[in-house]
């Protein structure tokens, strides 16, 4: 439980810490320097596989997780530190490395608006390729310095929270067809499977700051909730999105049997629904009848719902332009 009164009252105490000037970042120029990180890593990794990341070197992200980090990690000068930069980059790579995992198992064909890595050049070698970007990341995670001696290692935090993933992505796997899974089944996977990132970034970004023990669970809340906001648009932008817009397939998870909140909903509201499904539905019959029952609005009251409470837990935070920063965030990942 976070006691707001006390956040308050820690959040205006903390003094500064000493810096060396030379070594921080605008915040701007920190999301430019980890983009720069990347493609490096990207461009050079060893000649077995340079092929491969360097194809995955010709597109980006929206990088949203990269630079909640950054934002998390700004100090009350607006400055970003140099281990910032590098658990930014660490995160990105291994979101970039459950990226090639999940296309492989989706047997998608485009990813960020390129041929995925395993159309491209096989299964085999796009496996390996993800498994050295997972160790990657852990690397350069693991060689950023603790900020202060009373704070964890970065290094230390990432792998647990990679730990979720994994279930969350497992426990979606099983479900694969269920379509009795509840909506509170539905919120454990995504919590684990797509929000643990968010949360580790935010977690990260915490450890790095100035920022005073009392508002840790803030962060680690608000990082929580950006990512189940961010997997709910996602989910309802596979029913209404183009493949041109999203840069990757969509009605995918139509097409693996995932089920997700807005056919969750429309199962409810529709008592019909689930013997059509039974008997066979196109595609497009099941994108008509999932905006029909209100799964996409439905869904939708689900993202404002959140948004508003976590922009609420953010407004104690001292910094207003880290406010601005992390609520901007907030509203990308929300946008439907």
């Amino acid at each position: 439980m976070i006691n707001m009164d006390q956040v308050r009252l820690a959040s205006v105490s903390k003094p500064d810490l000493a810096k060396d000037k030379q070594e921080y970042l605008e915040y701007d120029q920190a999301v430019h320097r980890v983009e720069l990180k990347i493609r490096k890593l990207l461009q050079t990794a060893p000649p077995l596989i340079r092929r491969q990341t360097s194809h995955l070197a010709r597109a980006s992200g929206k990088g949203i997780r990269a630079r909640s980090l950054l934002a998390c990690a700004m100090g009350s000068d607006g400055l970003v530190g140099p281990g910032a930069v590098k658990a930014a980059a660490a995160v990105e790579l291994l979101h970039l490395a459950t990226l090639i995992h999940d296309d492989i198992i989706d047997e998608a064909d485009t990813r960020r608006g390129i041929q995925t890595l395993h159309l491209k050049f096989g299964h085999k070698i796009a496996v390996l390729c993800g498994d050295y970007l997972f160790c990657l990341a852990f690397d350069l995670a693991a060689s950023i310095p603790p900020r202060e001696v009373d704070r964890n290692k970065v290094g230390g935090v990432l792998p647990s929270y990679f730990t979720e993933i994994c279930l969350g992505e497992i426990r979606e796997f099983s479900n694969t067809g269920n379509l009795d899974l509840t909506e509170g089944e539905y919120f454990r996977i995504i919590a684990e499977k797509t929000a643990a990132l968010f949360q580790a970034s935010f977690h990260a970004g915490f450890l790095l700051s100035d920022e005073p023990p009392e508002v840790k669970d803030i962060y680690l809340t608000v990082g929580k909730e950006m990512g189940i906001i961010f997997q709910l648009a996602d989910d309802c932008l596979d029913f209404i999105s183009s493949q041109r817009k999203a840069k990757k397939p969509v009605l995918i998870d139509c097409r693996r049997g995932v089920v997700t909140l807005p056919l969750i909903h429309a199962l409810r509201v529709d008592p019909t629904l689930r013997g059509r499904i039974e008997t066979g539905l196109s595609e497009q019959e099941l994108k008509a009848a999932v905006l029909a029952a209100g799964g996409i609005d439905y869904t939708r009251s689900q993202i404002e719902e959140r948004r508003g409470k976590a922009e609420q837990l953010l407004s104690v935070l001292r910094s207003a332009e880290k406010r601005k920063r992390l609520t901007g965030l907030l509203h990308r990942a929300a946008a439907v």
